[in-house]
């Protein structure tokens, strides 16, 4: 596999549909998405319901594999444990995240892709566009000015950085480590193909 892809998910059904949707919509192929939900009633009603089930035989006829399950036991702190177990099993040579009331652009893989692959790099952090401020959000290697939408990371590197934990800021605490440890670059002349839909202080409205 070239990427694999890492969501948790908790709530937010409307949202996780469009999120998924826009996972199958990618124009690469060769990926897979863990798509987990956080003992999350939503998902399992999904799952039960086989809601998903005609888009993952889709992407697996394109030799994607979208994966849809939900654990069994809530462990919170934004998923944290999610990121820890699917950064494990991933089988894909490169690793992106993915929160389920964002939105990612048709071609955000090939984007991502695009400024890793065939290169000796650890990770690569981009721009992303923040809805709600209809603003790019020009990332920096600073705290507060990065996250884990931002970035695109070979697998084999992120498993050698510290897990991430419960508490907020976890994604930053990442950050610093594979700034100290990896060869990296910020992607240049690329679009903002990963959409932030809502911030703390300025929820996206009529969609749940």
């Amino acid at each position: 596999m070239r990427l694999t892809l890492s969501m948790a998910s908790f709530g937010r059904p409307q949202r996780t549909i469009r999120a998924i949707n826009s996972i199958a919509n990618q124009t690469a192929n060769g990926w897979e998405a863990l798509v987990i939900g956080d003992g999350c009633p939503v998902m399992e009603d999904f799952i039960t319901s086989g809601y998903f089930n005609d888009i993952r035989i889709e992407c697996a006829n394109k030799g994607n594999n979208l994966i849809i399950e939900n654990n069994p036991v809530n462990q919170g702190g934004n998923g944290f444990a999610i990121i820890n177990n699917n950064i494990k099993i991933a089988q894909g040579k490169y690793f992106v995240f993915f929160a389920n009331d964002d939105i990612l652009l048709p071609n955000h893989f090939d984007n991502y892709l695009s400024q890793i692959e065939n290169t000796d790099l650890d990770f690569v952090y981009f721009n992303s566009e923040v809805k709600p401020n209809n603003s790019l959000r020009v990332s920096r290697l600073e705290y507060g000015m990065i996250g884990h939408s931002e970035l695109i990371v070979r697998t084999e590197f992120i498993r050698q950085m510290p897990t991430h934990n419960e508490h907020y800021g976890h994604d930053w605490a990442l950050i610093q480590s594979m700034m100290l440890n990896g060869k990296h670059k910020k992607a240049e002349n690329c679009p903002a193909t990963y959409y932030v839909m809502s911030l703390s202080d300025n929820r996206e409205q009529g969609i749940d």
